[in-house]
């Protein structure tokens, strides 16, 4: 029984060349057209989405915080975004 395995599917057929080599340019240039053709492809068939669909972005753990952490997070992210304002001043005496 020393019969080789016949791999199924061959995952590994877009293996990306060597860093430095002249064939990487080739390869990166052929799959940024795939991905732009994917991306503008009109007759790619869209979901139908139902008009209350919302998304949701950032962490699950905003979902549970109550309004008073959700207020003090709030308050100490008005305070970086103003000190990192200040901070491109120059103080002149």
């Amino acid at each position: 029984m020393t019969n080789k395995v016949k791999l199924v599917y061959n995952n590994r057929k877009n293996v990306r060349p060597p860093e430095g080599s002249p064939e990487l340019a080739d390869w990166l240039d052929e799959r940024a057209k795939q991905f732009s053709n994917f991306i503008f492809d009109e007759s790619r068939e869209l979901p139908e989405l139902d008009e209350n669909t919302n998304f949701l972005c950032g962490s699950w753990s905003f979902l549970y915080q109550s309004d008073v952490e959700i207020d003090a997070e709030n308050e100490v992210m008005e305070k970086a975004e103003e000190k990192r304002k200040l901070s491109k001043l120059k103080v002149l005496k």
